[in-house]
């Protein structure tokens, strides 16, 4: 995920504060937008820093089954970051001890035609079943995160998904990196259900999905918390590219 605004030195926010040897992890700083604000037309678009960075995109499919609860209580439809700053900030504090990073990661919801045009205009291949993308641009300006509107649970865990990609550099392979996101979504609604975030407790079930890599990637998840680490945990070994799915294939 290579997206992004420049403004970022890596002396500071998440590239100095990423390091295993200390054992600390230091994340990032976001800045919260609506598409309304930044994204009025293809002019808009053009003129962003987007395609100097669009290379290692990644793109969040429904999987929804693998973390919410089938016959869930309906939630709120947001169209609007403001509507969801508070539960996003409040879980990812949980998390990481740390303030959300507002200088580091953008975050940006959109109506289908919006998530349409931004991801085309990366020059990746689009699919209907996207609900979210990510450009990381980790160490070398502010990454962005793109969401379709959708009901608030379905939302968060697409937001999660997309914070868990940004929040270190790509890992090379595509799998490895798919499991650390899947580290942290699994972080994430683990910890809105724990402490009820939003109300959301009922909504959330943490089954994974039968769908392609996925649920490789989640297998390998699986597979490391049975050695007794939590899933954050999880996900800063991968982030730091300390264990690696191919070893165990």
């Amino acid at each position: 995920m290579n997206y992004g605004t420049g403004g970022y030195s890596p002396v500071s926010g998440y590239g100095a504060g990423f390091q295993h040897s200390s054992g600390s992890y230091t994340l990032p700083t976001a800045t919260y937008s609506s598409v309304s604000s930044g994204y009025n037309s293809a002019n808009n678009y053009e003129s962003s820093s987007l395609k100097p960075y669009a290379a290692q995109e990644h793109a969040h499919f429904s999987f929804a089954e693998s973390f919410l609860v089938e016959n869930r209580p309906t939630t709120q439809f947001v169209s609007e970051l403001g509507e969801v700053r508070e539960i996003v900030e409040e879980t990812y504090c949980k998390i990481t001890g740390q303030e959300f990073p507002h200088d580091d990661i953008k975050i940006v919801i959109c109506n289908s035609e919006q998530l349409k045009s931004i991801h085309e205009q990366s020059g990746s291949r689009w699919s209907p079943g996207i609900l979210g993308f990510s450009f990381n641009k980790y160490a070398k300006g502010v990454s962005e995160i793109y969401v379709k509107e959708d009901h608030l649970d379905s939302l968060l865990l697409t937001i999660g998904h997309e914070i868990g990609h940004v929040l270190s550099p790509t890992l090379l392979n595509a799998q490895d990196e798919e499991a650390k996101a899947h580290a942290f979504s699994l972080a994430w609604m683990e910890t809105i259900r724990d402490n009820n975030i939003g109300g959301l407790q009922p909504n959330i079930s943490l089954n994974p999905a039968q769908n392609g890599l996925h649920d490789v990637a989640f297998d390998y998840v699986k597979y490391l918390l049975r050695t007794g680490s939590s899933s954050f945990d999880i996900f800063q070994t991968l982030a730091h590219g300390l264990t690696s799915i191919i070893a165990r294939t």
